[in-house]
This record gives C-alpha cells, structure tokens and sequence, in this order.
C-alpha cells in the first residue's frame, strides 16, 4: 500500500473507534486496523452495566453501537492482523498479514486476552466443555455444572449470566477475598443454585474428550477437591495484545505499554490507550476518556 496515514489506530475497541471519530470528524487522514470484530470485547460480554447513556445493556448491543459510529462517520477499517510495528526514520512500519501500512503517528489501542489456566487439556477441551464466553457458549450447557474460575468482575458478571442457566454453578477462586464490586458478589450470591469454593486452584481437568470435571487444590491446606462438571469457564485475567511491537523501551515486563500523562509512549509518536495501558482497572468509560484525551493531543487542542 502506497498510501500513507496521518494516523493509523492499531484496534477497533471503544479506544480506537472513538478515537478514530474524533480524528475523522477533524478531517485527518485515519484508519483503523483490526482483525477481528470492531467493538472489541464488548461482543462477548454478557452485559455492560452504566456505561453512560445505558443502565444496562447487553455487550453485543453496545459494540454494534460502536461500530455504528464507523459507519456514519464513513470510517476506514483495514481487516488486517498487524505482526510487525517498526518505526522507519520518520514513518511508522505496520506489517500486515495481506500488507504494510505507513503511518506518521500510530495509536495502539489492541486491548488484551484471555488469560489461560496453563492447565494440560485447555486447549485441546477448548470448544468441549472449555470457553471464555458465557454469552456465546452458555446455552450449550442448561441444566447442567458449570465451574466459573476467577474473582474479578469479568468471572462475576459471567457467572451471573450462567447461574440461571446451570442446574449448579461453583466460583472457584484463589482467595476468600473477591477483587470484584460487592454489588456483584451479592447479586450471585442471591441464587440458591450458587456455590463459592475458596480458597482453591485449578489443578487437573477431568475428561477425555470432553470436560466431566475439574480437581481442586486448597491453596491452605493442599487438600484436593474435585467437582463434576460439563462446563468450564477460566476468568483469571487478561494479558496484553503488543507482540507485535517491535520498537525498544515501550513494552513493560508484562507486555503492557505504559505512558505519560499525554499518553505518548517511549517513541515519539506512538500512543497508546484502552486496556493496553498497565492499569488496575479496565473499563469501557476509561477506554473512551482516554480517545478524547489522544485526540486533543494529536489535534494539539
């Protein structure tokens, strides 16, 4: 590709298509590049609770809000997966895997994944028993034991979309204490087909070509439990999407990108914003602050 980018925005989550809107409205050559689908997370959460405008609203709903921003702002998306990011004299290098795109400033706003348990059999169960999302897959086990794994608001929020649908549902966290809102350890708590089983480690996945059941480890005592189940959903956390950066000095230890307060990073001319950045809480409002907080800097507002 010849063309060469004002901005390219590295990400179609709330950060980069709000961003994006800013910079277009402004009349900067900008696009997106995203390999998946633009709303980002959002499209497998199972609800999103007061984001402005909303009370409560399903994720899918409120990514496809999102992309609509795009499509009334006659946005560029690029479906691409950046592999490589360089930096060239004065030009940013995005290699693709269909092709490479040059941009004067780039803006990495990838968000994260799922962490995995790091257990044998989570791959290969994956699709059998094993998901990530309660909202895509929980419909295949009604009636069934569901074991949700984490303390976080994400594992909470999956596991209240799945207690109604689970004959038994077992939150199995590390600690007695939850790193979740109590607003939301309340309301699973409200269902009487709840149970919470702490302090306990996933040690061993049970089943052969499908999940039947998962053995537990009592972080205090080493005591083993095991628990029968047809539905397994690991929530311990995100890591970072940056693998493909590959300019010095701008990726933390944990693979994070960390900024200033103008969020520049290291590089000159490289931003980042979203859930990229190394922060304790990651939500979709802090996401969009950050696109309004870039887009005054790059339009030098």
């Amino acid at each position: 590709m010849n063309d060469i980018y004002d901005v390219l925005i590295i990400g179609a989550g709330p950060c980069g298509i709000t961003l994006t809107t800013e910079l277009k409205t402004s009349n900067v050559k900008v696009a997106i590049i995203e390999f998946a689908t633009p709303g980002g997370k959002i499209n497998i959460a199972p609800r999103v609770d007061n984001f402005p405008g909303y009370f409560q609203i399903p994720g899918p709903q409120l990514a496809m809000a999102f992309y609509q921003k795009t499509i009334d702002n006659n946005i560029e998306i690029i479906y691409d997966q950046v592999i490589s990011l360089t930096k060239e004299e004065n030009l940013f290098v995005l290699k693709g895997n269909f092709d490479t795109y040059k941009a004067h400033k780039v803006v990495i706003a990838s968000g994260t994944k799922e962490r995995k348990i790091g257990l044998a059999k989570e791959d290969e169960l994956l699709g059998h028993g094993i998901s990530y999302c309660a909202l895509c897959d929980g419909h295949f086990f009604k009636k069934k034991n569901i074991v949700v794994i984490g303390g976080g608001d994400s594992a909470l929020k999956e596991a209240i979309h799945l207690a109604p649908i689970a004959e038994k549902l077992y939150l199995v966290h590390r600690r007695n204490e939850f790193r979740a809102e109590e607003s939301l350890i309340n309301e699973l708590k409200a269902f009487s087909n709840v149970e919470f089983v702490t302090p306990y480690m996933p040690k061993e996945i049970l089943g052969d070509d499908k999940v039947t059941g998962i053995c537990l480890e009592n972080v205090d005592n080493h005591e083993e439990k095991i628990i029968d189940c047809e539905g397994l959903f690991p929530l311990v956390g995100q890591i970072p999407n940056s693998q493909f950066v590959q300019i010095p000095n701008v990726l933390d230890e944990k693979g994070f990108i960390p900024v200033n307060d103008k969020y520049e990073t290291n590089c000159p001319g490289l931003y980042a914003g979203g859930d990229i950045l190394p922060r304790d809480i990651r939500q979709i409002y802090l996401a969009v602050d950050d696109a309004k907080a870039i887009a005054k800097q790059l339009l030098n507002k």
